[in-house]
């Protein structure tokens, strides 16, 4: 099954708000104590400060799927896709279970 264009890139930008809700969350349960940064890289960037983590991790997968659009025409772009949203769908919930043992339970 291929996507269109403007599916593809309605699929990338749900995953680039999936990045974004992903940093956002992590930056706020790692400075209130809650959690811990679990991507090594990403924690350097971290101990830098919040901006320099949001930068980094923005900019990052912004550039990611900036030339998976390019490489939209290839099998390969619609796996990586896929793969990568299913990632982060996994890292959201993740972020609500934490959300329900801080706030709810």
């Amino acid at each position: 099954m291929k996507f269109s264009d403007r599916g593809f890139g309605i699929l990338l930008i749900f995953l680039f708000l999936l990045n974004c809700g992903d940093a956002f969350a992590t930056l706020y349960w790692v400075t209130h104590g809650y959690a811990l940064e679990a991507n090594p890289i990403m924690n350097g960037w971290l101990s830098i400060g919040n901006q320099a983590f949001l930068y980094v991790k923005l900019c990052i997968v912004l550039m990611a799927c900036c030339l998976l659009w390019k490489a939209r025409k290839y099998r390969l772009a619609y796996i990586l896709v896929f793969l990568i949203t299913l990632l982060y769908l996994i890292i959201i919930a993740l972020h609500f279970n934490i959300f329900l043992k801080v706030f709810i339970l």
